[in-house]
């Protein structure tokens, strides 16, 4: 059978903690009030985990010395002259944290005040009391029959083949061009200039000594064009009508506008 430990504190702090960050630690770890408290921190040894395994210790040991306290672990069945009995079980009435602790601890491992690592109860499968419970690490999260079933679905490949002679899907790329040919090409010397840059001598400007210009006021019509000629119309449709003849016909003249009525003997009455 394995060895068992039992867990206890004396309210020593480990080096470079501050004993007010501690209390408040172990505080928050144990859930416990200030009366608990003062109970840990009195410098008597208080049993704070009867009866676990080393693997549940180890688990202690480690959470209450990140909270800087130093817990003493002590082989249960082993003589020790300064361990604190354990006290009896409290009557069924309201306990205080204090009394829960002593409670639990000299109970039969149903629990105790747990650090925030998982203790046997979870680590074995067991339900905590909560009900809730961790699975073996490695187990299935969903059950068999919570597991969706996909059903093979047969595909008609029938219809397709594949080609033996690994021909290809798509047509052959044309071959790249070929390099130019550059053989009758050479490099010039340095700072020698390219031929083809040389952009030659500007033209010259044309000669203008045979011109002069015309005194102030010179009549340049000579130099006008002739007049253009007056176009040839056929006309031998067209003719004259008499003189007096009316323009218009009867149908487009203005007609003459028929004369007022008479009002004359036409009155207003009062």
């Amino acid at each position: 059978m394995d060895p068992q430990y039992d867990i206890y504190f004396a309210g020593e702090i480990l080096d470079g903690h501050e004993p007010t960050a501690v209390r408040s630690a172990l505080a928050s770890l144990f859930k416990a009030d200030d009366a608990t408290l003062d109970k840990l921190f009195s410098g008597k040894r208080m049993l704070i985990k009867r009866g676990c395994d080393k693997a549940t210790a180890l688990k202690y040991k480690l959470a209450m010395e990140n909270a800087g306290a130093n817990p003493v672990i002590h082989q249960a069945g082993a003589p020790d002259e300064k361990a604190a009995p354990a006290p009896p079980p409290a009557a069924e009435k309201t306990m205080t944290a204090a009394e829960k602790i002593a409670a639990l601890a000299s109970a039969p491992d149903e629990g105790a005040y747990r650090a925030d690592t998982p203790t046997e109860t979870q680590t074995t499968g067991e339900p905590d009391d909560n009900g809730a419970m961790l699975a073996p690490a490695g187990a299935d999260v969903l059950k068999p029959e919570e597991r969706p079933v996909t059903e093979a679905v047969e595909v008609d490949t029938s219809g397709l083949a594949v080609d033996e002679t690994a021909q290809r899907l798509s047509e052959t790329p044309p071959p790249p061009p070929p390099a130019p040919d550059t053989q009758h090409l050479s490099m010039g010397e340095v700072g020698e200039p390219i031929p083809i840059l040389d952009k030659g001598e500007p033209p010259a400007a044309p000669s203008t000594d045979h011109l002069d210009l015309s005194p102030s006021g010179t009549d340049f019509s000579d130099c006008a064009g002739p007049d253009p000629e007056a176009p040839e119309l056929d006309l031998s449709a067209m003719e004259m009508a008499p003189p007096g003849s009316d323009v218009l016909e009867e149908q487009y003249r203005d007609r003459e506008k028929p004369p007022a009525p008479d009002t004359g003997h036409l009155s207003l009455e009062d």
